[in-house]
């Protein structure tokens, strides 16, 4: 009886260990890096204010970023061909190794981006200004997957 309990236990943990090793696979495609994609209404006329504000302030930061080896690459999209109103002009799109990155950053990335404002007060103060010249519409984050 002792056998067969035992033969019955193996044969359900090696069931449990294979039904996992298929769950975490797709047929169709490997999981490749996370994205945050961040679309932005940059206000008419409000380009100059907007690329300044992207090169004083982003940059440096996620710059930092990367060489804390949290971000892998971030680009800039721009949307030549507006199809309402209040459609996005940029996207910003950050690339991270994984979706545990964005829990590793935490605090940490809040200090360097803190450090680089100066205080909590001017970080908050340049984000209000920023929202006035180019408020953010949405951002999401997405898993990019490469097909097999």
């Amino acid at each position: 009886m002792k056998r067969r309990a035992l033969w019955l236990f193996s044969v359900m943990l090696l069931l449990f260990v294979m039904t996992q090793a298929l769950v975490a696979q797709n047929p169709n495609y490997n999981n490749g890096p996370v994205w945050r994609v961040i679309y932005v209404d940059v206000k008419p006329g409000m380009g100059d204010a907007f690329w300044t504000d992207i090169k004083q302030n982003f940059r440096p930061i996620y710059d930092e970023f990367k060489k804390q080896g949290w971000i892998v690459d971030y680009k800039f999209y721009t949307n030549p061909v507006l199809q309402h109103p209040n459609d996005w002009s940029v996207a910003i799109a950050i690339e991270y190794k994984a979706w545990g990155t964005l829990d590793e950053m935490g605090e940490k990335a809040g200090a360097i981006t803190e450090k680089h404002y100066g205080s909590r007060q001017a970080m908050m103060d340049a984000a209000k200004k920023r929202n006035e010249f180019a408020p953010t519409l949405s951002s999401s984050l997405a898993r990019e997957v490469v097909l097999k």
